[in-house]
C-alpha cells in the first residue's frame, strides 16, 4: 500500500477543524488512507508564514480528489455571519478542474453535508450534484468516502462496515500506542496521528 505523496493517490480534505467535527475528521483519515489514499489538509503546514489561501492553492494542486465537508456553513453565535471557507475552497478545487491543465481536468470530488439538502438554502448552484449526508455521524461518513473511493482504484476495499470495524479497533488500541512515543492521543498533530494511521493499516494487510 502506498504511502508516497502524489498527485494520483492524493485527497484533499476541506472540511472544520472545530473539536465537535473531530470524530468525523479522523473517521475520513482513517477511512481514505484504508483505501490506499493519502489524506492532505492545511492541517499538516506548521509553517505560520505561508498565507492560508496559498496552502490552500497548492494542496489543490497537488490533489486529484478532493472531499468538500459543507457541513459547518452555519451562522456563527459571536457575529452572525456563516463560515464560508468550505465553499471558497470547493470553487477553488472546481475552477482548477474547469480551467487547469489536462490533468487537472480529470479531477473529482465528493461533497458531504449534515443533512440532505441542506446546502440549497446557501448555496444553490450546486443543485445537480451528487451530494451525500453523513448526518453528523462519523460511520456514516465512513460509508460515504469508503463508497466513492472504492470507484477511483482498482484495489479490492473491505465493505464500509468492515472498515468502521477496523477504525474502531484502531481508536481502541490508540492509548497503548501512543504510549510507546510518549504521546498522548487527545494532542497527537496531523502529521502524528496520520503516521500511526498508516503503520497501522500496513500492519494489518
Amino acid at each position: 500500500m502506498a504511502t508516497v505523496k502524489t498527485y494520483e493517490n492524493n485527497v484533499f480534505i476541506n472540511c472544520p477543524f472545530d473539536e465537535k467535527y473531530t470524530p468525523i475528521f479522523n473517521a475520513i483519515l482513517f477511512t481514505v488512507r484504508r483505501c490506499g489514499f493519502v489524506l492532505r489538509c492545511a492541517k499538516e503546514y506548521s509553517d505560520s508564514n505561508q498565507i492560508r489561501i496559498d496552502k490552500i492553492v497548492q494542496l489543490i494542486a497537488e490533489s486529484k480528489y478532493a472531499i468538500h465537508d459543507l457541513s459547518r456553513v452555519t451562522l456563527q453565535s459571536t457575529n452572525e455571519l456563516p463560515r464560508f471557507n468550505m465553499p471558497l475552497e470547493l470553487g477553488i478545487f472546481i475552477g482548477c478542474s474547469k480551467f487547469g491543465t489536462k490533468k487537472h481536468r480529470e479531477k473529482s470530488y465528493l461533497i458531504l453535508e449534515s443533512e440532505d439538502y441542506r446546502f440549497k438554502r446557501f448555496i444553490s448552484d450546486l443543485s445537480g450534484q451528487d451530494i451525500e449526508s453523513h448526518k453528523d455521524n462519523p460511520e456514516v461518513a465512513v460509508k460515504c468516502v469508503r463508497n466513492w473511493l472504492s470507484n477511483k482504484t482498482n484495489v479490492v476495499i473491505p465493505s464500509h462496515s468492515r472498515v468502521w470495524e477496523e477504525f474502531q479497533e484502531f481508536n481502541k488500541g490508540l492509548p497503548g500506542i501512543c504510549e510507546l512515543s510518549n504521546w498522548v492521543p487527545e494532542e497527537l498533530t496531523f502529521g502524528e496521528l496520520a503516521s500511526l494511521v498508516t503503520t497501522w493499516v500496513e500492519q494489518q494487510s
